[in-house]
C-alpha cells in the first residue's frame, strides 16, 4: 500500500498513473524537481517492490532511453473504495431475491470456495482443521486469535475468533453476509457453527463455536 512508501515515492508512482505510457528518469527528474541520481534510487526501490518495472525503449535527441511504466501491483496499491458499491449490490440483492433468497446466494458461494479449498483440510483433525482455517481467515484479512476451548450448557469444543471484520460497515447494513463466514466455516471444518459474537452486533470480537456433531445432511 502506498502508506508503506515515503511521501516523494507516491507522487513517482502518481505520475506514472497518470502516463500510462510510461517516462523516462529524465522526465521524472524534471517533474518531481529532484536529481536524476535521487530518482533512480527511488525507482530502483519502486522496482524491486514490484511497483514499477522497465517500458519501452524510447528515443531522445536520437538516443535510446529507458522508460518506466506502473505494474499491476502498482496500480492496485493506489486506494479502492469497493464498499459503497458492494452495498448497492447487496442492497439490490436483497430487494429482488428477498433475505432468504439473498443468504441461499451467500450459501452457495461460501460452499463454491470451501470446495477451492477442501484439499487443505483432507485427512486433518478438527484442531488441525481449525488451524488451516486460521490461516486462511488471516489470507482473507482477518486478523485472528489462537484456537481456544470453549465450554458452554450445550457445545464442547474449540472457537474461533477474529478481532477485526473484513466487512465491518457492511456487516452493520447488511448482517446477512454473516452467513457468509459461517457457512464458509462449516464446509471447511464438516462441523456445525454457533456465532457466539458478532461486532456488527457492538461485540469486541467475532466468535465462532465449534460444535461437536458434524453438520447435518440436506
Amino acid at each position: 500500500m502506498l502508506q508503506e512508501i515515503g511521501l516523494r515515492q507516491q507522487e513517482l508512482l502518481t505520475l506514472l498513473l497518470e502516463r500510462k505510457e510510461g517516462m523516462t528518469l529524465n522526465n521524472i527528474s524534471e517533474s518531481l524537481g529532484i536529481s536524476r541520481t535521487a530518482v533512480q534510487q527511488h525507482v530502483t526501490s519502486l522496482e524491486q517492490r514490484g511497483y514499477l518495472c522497465k517500458g519501452d525503449v524510447k528515443k531522445t535527441g536520437g538516443r535510446p532511453v529507458q522508460s518506466y511504466v506502473l505494474t499491476d501491483e502498482g496500480i492496485n496499491a493506489f486506494p479502492k473504495r469497493y464498499a459503497w458499491f458492494t452495498t448497492l449490490l447487496l442492497a439490490e440483492l436483497k430487494r429482488t431475491l428477498g433475505r432468504d433468497g439473498l443468504i441461499s446466494l451467500l450459501n452457495s458461494l461460501a460452499e463454491n470456495l470451501a470446495k477451492e479449498l477442501r484439499l487443505r483440510f483432507d485427512g486433518k483433525s478438527t484442531e488441525e482443521r481449525v488451524k488451516e482455517l486460521n490461516g486462511i481467515l488471516e489470507e482473507l484479512g482477518y486478523q485472528t486469535m489462537p484456537a481456544s476451548t470453549s465450554s458452554t450448557s450445550n457445545a464442547h469444543g474449540l472457537e474461533i475468533q477474529a478481532c477485526n471484520c473484513v466487512y465491518h460497515n457492511l456487516a452493520r447494513e447488511h448482517n446477512e453476509v454473516c452467513q457468509f463466514d459461517i457457512s464458509l466455516i462449516e464446509a471447511l471444518l464438516d462441523r456445525k457453527i454457533d456465532h457466539a459474537a458478532c461486532m456488527a452486533d457492538g461485540d469486541p470480537t467475532c466468535r465462532f463455536k465449534v460444535i461437536e456433531q458434524p453438520p447435518s445432511s440436506c
